[in-house]
């Protein structure tokens, strides 16, 4: 029995749609993370960045100068957040602190890290994960507004918290 043309072509053409078709269904989801997570990372505050997810904890007035304790109602805010994460399967991040240029770069860098353990600190104890790499201070390296206002000083001191795809 021989084939037409026609016929072989219209197989030919079917196994090349359903073949495209199978791929498209493969693709996997663009940030690495599940729509689940996304959705809890964009409701906790967390803006993608590109691979990572970024929250940057200064609009909440994190620290006073000189400043490293948490109120209660933060260590709430963040232990919530830290259990949400964790409910859609985000187990680790990354603590950065940070501070304002006031005071010495050694006095800074320590401020810094204070900070960020303050911070990883009532996660940790709502079942994250950190390595000791994950809990960083950065200074004043990294201002993300200038140190000669209040207000930029202010925008200064804060602790950013960064979960990448697993």
């Amino acid at each position: 029995m021989t084939l037409s043309l026609p016929i072989v072509r219209r197989t030919i053409l079917a196994a090349a749609i359903a073949g495209l078709l199978a791929a498209c269904q493969s693709v996997p989801v663009k940030s690495g993370f599940t729509p689940e997570q996304i959705a809890v990372l964009q409701s906790e505050g967390f803006v993608d960045t590109g691979p990572d997810w970024e929250l940057t904890l200064n609009e909440r007035l994190l620290f006073g100068v000189n400043e490293s304790a948490l109120r209660p109602e933060q260590i709430e805010r963040i232990s919530t957040m830290a259990h949400r994460l964790q409910s859609v399967g985000i187990v680790t991040a990354r603590v950065e602190g940070h501070t304002d240029s006031t005071g010495s770069d050694a006095y800074n860098l320590t401020l810094s890290q204070a900070r960020a353990e303050a911070v990883a600190a009532p996660m940790q104890a709502n079942g994250m994960r950190f390595t000791p790499d994950q809990i960083v201070g950065r200074g004043e390296s990294l201002p993300i507004s200038p140190n000669d206002t209040p207000e930029g000083r202010q925008d200064n001191r804060r602790v950013v918290v960064i979960v990448e795809p697993q």
